[in-house]
């Protein structure tokens, strides 16, 4: 049997619920192979039915591929922030172009350090939208609300209809004390009946504590736009906090399905995580 159908039969194994020596099958396949992003999909897997030393093991076979060609490396260490091991990632992020510097920065601020994640923006010569809304988080982190609203408003004077930035806008915001001016930004905002304002709303509502209503406000921002990852993310996290651990798993896998290696479905499964241990 070659790598991936023993992949397959792992595959399938865990969605029958035999996971008795699932780790000992994923670990033999990454050991056999050369092939990094197989090892990557083992990782992905073992990940889904636990981590500890099996976990590690893989995480470090997975980086001891490294350093052999730049473009691998990206695509490895963004699949390891996207799995949720920033400080690996960070490890073999490559070099200093502006992409390399991107992933960098967001390697740094899933670590908690936004100091050097704002430098890493810093040094790049045309920062995307998306990285100047890192930068605003950054700030944000740092304290420098003021900072941080700022840019996030000079992002959405140019990028109205971005959610990302209308997302980052809200959480500047209320990071800087104006939670009425947040309301008042996502109720104008739901006069669109659109996916990405409900989407919106159920983020604004999440982060102020209101799981009932952020559930609301997500469910039907799922309802219009069955795509919507931010919607689908709130959704996840709101059931993992009422405790329906496996709807929240199932939402995590849809954003996989969606959205391949997203960080919002590994957000929901740590989330799950957490609350299963508390």
């Amino acid at each position: 049997m070659d790598a991936d159908a023993e992949f397959e039969a792992v595959r399938k194994d865990i969605a029958e619920g035999r996971l008795s020596d699932v780790s000992v099958k994923i670990k033999a396949i990454a050991e056999s192979t050369e092939d990094p992003f197989l090892v990557i999909k083992c990782i992905s897997l073992q990940k889904a039915v636990g981590g500890g030393e099996a976990l590690s093991a893989l995480v470090g076979r997975l980086t001891s591929m490294s350093g052999k060609d730049a473009e691998t490396d990206y695509q490895m260490a963004s699949a390891l922030l996207s799995l949720g091991f920033p400080s690996d990632a960070c490890s073999i992020a490559g070099s200093d172009d502006d992409r390399s510097l991107s992933l960098r920065a967001r390697c740094l601020m899933g670590m908690g350090r936004p100091g050097p994640a704002l430098e890493a923006i810093g040094r790049m010569a045309s920062p995307s939208v998306s990285d100047r809304c890192l930068r605003s988080e950054a700030l944000d982190a740092l304290g420098d609300h003021d900072a941080a609203l700022k840019e996030a408003g000079m992002l959405l004077a140019g990028n109205p209809a971005d959610y990302g930035v209308r997302v980052r806008y809200v959480s500047a915001l209320m990071s800087a004390g104006r939670k009425k001016e947040a309301v008042k930004f996502v109720r104008d905002g739901l006069k669109e009946k659109s996916a990405d304002a409900n989407a919106l709303a159920g983020y604004a509502m999440w982060v102020s504590g209101n799981v009932k209503s952020a559930g609301a406000y997500a469910s039907r921002a799922v309802q219009m736009d069955q795509r919507h990852v931010g919607a689908m993310e709130v959704l996840g996290l709101c059931l993992a906090e009422k405790g329906e651990i496996p709807k929240a798993r199932i939402v995590a896998g849809a954003i996989n399905e969606v959205s391949p290696g997203d960080g919002a479905a590994v957000r929901i499964l740590s989330y799950c995580e957490m609350k299963e241990g508390s």
